[in-house]
């Protein structure tokens, strides 16, 4: 495959996400520019990317990077002559969303710095669907443990953070007394306050969109089958509901709803956002839809109907695989061997 000149810039502060986004761009006949936050990471012994480069001085600002980091963005950009900059993760997307246009840096399309921040609640996002008539399983905010006890949910619930992704801190309590013992023994996973909803049966979906202004460009929506394995299939209704969460929203940029289906009711359920890109972003490639791409050419020209993948089984590549394992793995490790911390 002949490189094209690198004038794409990805920015990434986590290794698989970054990873995920330079191979779509690999396959598309580009080679990107990483600037990362680790001195260290396996893309770096690929031939990916054109270039790996240290993201110097990079730290938050509370919850956010400091702004600061731009910086060297802009610099990069100027010296070697970038034409558009991607975020690869959620820290990166909102640090472009946040600065970008007024430190002359060419970004690519991000949703509002404030959807971010707003709808990286579940609680917010909850009751924006419910709001909006969109499905959301029945949901509480809660602030202690008082509170959670006395929930008038029909169980079993699950109880997870505010604002954490991956089911970091996700739990499942069957009844109300298995509920008051894990709180008796100090065993809830997640801290106050939490978000805590109704439990759905049956398939974990997601569905993936790519929108500018509030009008879907490409949506896939997939089903998680095995592990290392999705099955994309074209769910009208899905897609109906990206198509008004998306217009709600006014959204532009990447995005990924993950969602549940319970076949017992036929119904799907809208469970969190990632205002970003996803790890099933390579299953998307394979099956045809390449949207760190699709991202590249985005304009205010939408198709008359939005860019969908092939429908069917996909496994990636044992290459692609293995690289997904092992940068997953390599954030975590990282931090524990350097005891480096963002």
């Amino acid at each position: 495959m002949a490189a094209a000149h690198p004038s794409v810039l990805v920015l990434g502060v986590v290794p698989s996400l970054t990873w995920s986004v330079v191979r779509c761009l690999r396959r598309a006949g580009h080679a990107p520019l990483v600037l990362a936050w680790h001195a260290r990471a396996p893309l770096m012994w690929t031939g990916d990317c054109h270039r790996y480069v240290r993201w110097h001085g990079l730290r938050r600002n509370g919850a956010q990077l400091d702004t600061s980091a731009l910086a060297q963005v802009r610099e990069l950009c100027g010296s070697a002559g970038i034409d558009k900059v991607i975020g690869a993760d959620y820290d990166t997307a909102l640090l472009l969303a946040r600065g970008a246009a007024s430190e002359g840096v060419p970004a690519c399309a991000v949703p509002q710095a404030s959807t971010m921040t707003t709808l990286n609640d579940k609680w917010n996002l909850t009751r924006l669907l419910a709001a909006s008539g969109l499905p959301a399983p029945d949901s509480v905010r809660v602030d202690d443990a008082a509170q959670l006890l006395a929930n008038q949910l029909v169980y079993p619930i699950v109880s997870k953070p505010l604002d954490r992704w991956a089911s970091v801190g996700f739990q499942v309590h069957r009844t109300r007394e298995s509920l008051a013992r894990t709180l008796a023994h100090g065993r809830l996973t997640a801290g106050f306050p939490l978000i805590a909803q109704s439990h759905v049966p049956g398939w974990d979906v997601g569905a993936s969109f790519l929108a500018q202004r509030g009008q879907v460009a490409a949506c896939s929506v997939f089903r998680h089958t095995r592990r290392g394995e999705r099955t994309f299939y074209p769910s009208v209704r899905v897609r109906e509901y990206v198509k008004r969460f998306v217009a709600v929203c006014d959204y532009s940029g990447v995005g990924h709803l993950d969602l549940r289906y319970d076949p017992a009711r036929d119904s799907y359920f809208i469970l969190e956002l990632n205002p970003r890109f996803w790890a099933s972003l390579l299953y998307a490639e394979r099956a045809g839809l390449n949207y760190p791409e699709l991202l590249l050419t985005l304009d205010d020209t939408l198709p008359p109907q939005p860019a969908a993948p092939r429908s069917g089984r996909v496994r990636l590549a044992p290459y692609e695989r293995a690289m997904t394992l092992s940068t997953r793995w390599f954030g975590s490790a990282y931090e524990r061997v350097t005891g480096a911390r963002l």
